[in-house]
């Protein structure tokens, strides 16, 4: 039986550039799904896009350290934006759970208004879901919701947080991400996974071409090299010999 692997492209509406560079990856390369920033000034722009790609899934990517609220979040916002102040407050315990309870809801809202139809699954952006205090949030409300959700569970075991019931892949790698991006660092991580006997695996990536948004990123032309390596012919190939099948977490379905 071919294992699952899910090539999932973050950050979908976060600029043209990284929406077109998402496009290129699933029309000839390997990704095969994508979580939207509905809050991001390139949402409208990819939305459009999707329309030309009826097979890419696309998720929520919840975000609570940039742009602005889609509610009142006045505890979280300066100067009425988000921002990675977030870590400092759940380090803190001071995080104002119903008001990110809210927020949750009203990015899934923006999300289904503008893409019109339901996230494939949920996600975030730097991670945000992943704190002990946040999880339980976004869990319940996937399960409600009877969506799939990214567990990263080396960070969930450091965290003790609790992810039974949740449905999602068997595993989920974010190594393929820094200064040392390769066709070998990618199939390292797929090894890595059969080594643990996974079913299905995803894997967090970022490609893009760099237009002017992205240049004021931390991450910039590191976007680039991931977009050729994500469409070099000779990565399909070696993930088919590895006995994995490209889909999405409705596959897990």
């Amino acid at each position: 039986m071919a294992r699952l692997l899910i090539v999932n492209a973050d950050d979908f509406g976060l600029s043209k550039g990284q929406n077109y560079g998402i496009a290129e990856c699933h029309r000839y390369g390997v990704v095969t799904s994508t979580t939207a920033l509905v809050n991001a000034e390139g949402i409208e722009h990819a939305a459009q896009l999707r329309k030309e790609l009826p097979n890419l899934g696309v998720g929520l990517h919840f975000t609570l350290t940039m742009g602005k609220p889609l509610s009142p979040l006045s505890s979280l916002t300066r100067e009425g934006v988000l921002g990675k102040w977030v870590w400092q407050m759940a380090e803190e315990g001071d995080l104002p759970l119903d008001e990110i309870r809210i927020e949750l809801q009203a990015q899934y809202q923006r999300f289904i208004d503008i893409f019109a139809c339901e996230p494939d699954h949920i996600d975030s952006h730097h991670h945000v879901h992943m704190f002990k205090q946040i999880f339980p949030i976004v869990a319940e409300f996937a399960k409600e919701k009877s969506l799939p959700l990214r567990v990263d569970r080396p960070l969930a075991k450091q965290g003790a947080i609790d992810t039974q019931g949740v449905l999602s892949s068997d595993g989920f790698d974010s190594q393929f991400y820094g200064d040392e991006i390769s066709q070998a660092l990618f199939l390292k991580v797929l090894d890595g996974s059969l080594a643990r006997n996974e079913h299905s695996l995803e894997v967090m990536t970022h490609p893009a071409f760099i237009d002017n948004p992205l240049r004021a990123s931390g991450y910039c032309f590191q976007r680039l090299v991931e977009l050729d390596v994500l469409t070099e012919l000779s990565l399909k190939k070696a993930i088919v010999e590895r006995g994995y099948q490209l889909g999405t977490y409705q596959n897990l379905i």
